[in-house]
């Protein structure tokens, strides 16, 4: 639904911004543009459309901005993440202590959603689940090679953290054939 999806766009700007406030400055936005706009003396159905399209379009945009922001700026961390998630696991830690590890020691958008993941695992959620939680609200795909490859990798056995250390390198890579 419609709501479900600004709640998920809102979340996706990692600031707590609740549907109510959004709407709030959305409407406020609006009533503010008809309102110059009457008293500069637009007609009045030219000011009620416009006072409609800013109030609701900039905030839109706005918070696309974020979102695109903090996407950014998780990308650009993201591999570091995992070679530290790498470093933990051959370092002997198991895999949870290693996702605590990285929460704290990542500053930003990564260590805020591992921190997320860990708090969903001490819940009684299974990694799987959190980890795919937190993929379905970042939608990048680099989170969702990482969830697959763990998902892979439990099936299959095998050196996780060798695996995590060839998608790290294949991420960097991306990244500068993106900047290409």
């Amino acid at each position: 639904s419609r709501k479900e999806k600004l709640i998920l766009r809102l979340k996706q700007t990692g600031r707590q911004i609740t549907v109510k406030n959004y709407l709030v400055v959305c409407g406020v936005l609006a009533a503010f543009v008809i309102l110059l706009l009457t008293l500069r003396g637009a007609p009045l159905f030219f000011s009620l459309l416009l006072g409609i399209a800013v109030g609701f379009g900039l905030p839109h945009m706005m918070v696309g901005r974020m979102i695109n922001k903090r996407i950014t700026k998780f990308t650009s961390k993201f591999p570091d993440a995992l070679e530290l998630l790498v470093r933990g696991l051959k370092s002997g830690l198991p895999i949870g202590e290693t996702l605590t590890v990285v929460a704290k020691e990542v500053p930003g958008p990564v260590g805020e959603e591992f921190k997320l993941v860990t708090e969903k695992m001490r819940i009684g959620h299974s990694m799987e689940d959190a980890l795919q939680d937190v993929a379905n609200r970042l939608g990048t795909a680099e989170f969702q090679f990482f969830v697959i490859t763990l998902a892979i990798q439990r099936e299959t056995g095998g050196n996780l953290a060798e695996t995590l250390g060839n998608l790290a390198e294949v991420l960097r890579k991306r990244a500068q054939m993106k900047l290409k």
